[in-house]
């Protein structure tokens, strides 16, 4: 006969992981969501464009002097639900996304990634609005970020978006696990 004591402890612990998912997390608490796993997460990779790289999605031609359209897939979906979203960017991402390069700094990049056309792919564009403005309230982080990125650090931009009826918010932040 086991003791009642030992039985509760998972119970119990496993009710508080569920409360504290309930409650109010401070924006860091988002990147420590232990309810994510390899074997739950979806991943996207950028499409192959080897067969039609001069072609632009309108079908016209792209010439050297135009610069690069902004790849709105550019970026790695790690878990989708119906309540969140997070995703990756690392430094090539980011780059492809914003169409522009980390070693001539962070500043021009940053600008794009507040910019709402910018978050136009499939899993991104219903929450722009609440992006974009994460983007501006975190500048702070993100620079930190892409700054790490361009000095050949090993990290990826996270961006973390809540959406669900009760909540519509977005973070960023550092993701360093593989």
């Amino acid at each position: 006969m086991r003791h009642l004591p030992r039985r509760l402890t998972p119970i119990a612990l496993a009710s508080l992981l569920a409360l504290s998912a309930c409650a109010s997390p401070t924006p860091d608490a988002e990147f420590d969501d232990p309810g994510t796993s390899a074997s739950d997460t979806t991943a996207t990779q950028p499409a192959d464009d080897a067969a039609g790289a001069d072609e632009q999605a309108d079908g016209t031609e792209e010439t050297a002097d135009a610069p690069a359209a902004k790849d709105p897939s550019a970026y790695t979906v790690r878990y989708a639900d119906s309540d969140k979203t997070v995703i990756t960017l690392d430094r090539a991402q980011v780059e492809q996304l914003t169409g522009t390069d980390l070693a001539a700094g962070t500043a021009d990049a940053q600008a794009v990634l507040a910019e709402p056309g910018t978050w136009s792919g499939a899993d991104t564009k219903e929450h722009a609005d609440v992006i974009v403005d994460a983007a501006t309230r975190e500048s702070d982080r993100i620079d930190r970020v892409l700054t790490q990125q361009a000095d050949g650090r090993d990290v990826e931009l996270r961006l973390f978006v809540k959406h669900h009826q009760d909540a519509h918010v977005a973070h960023f932040g550092e993701d360093d696990d593989d």
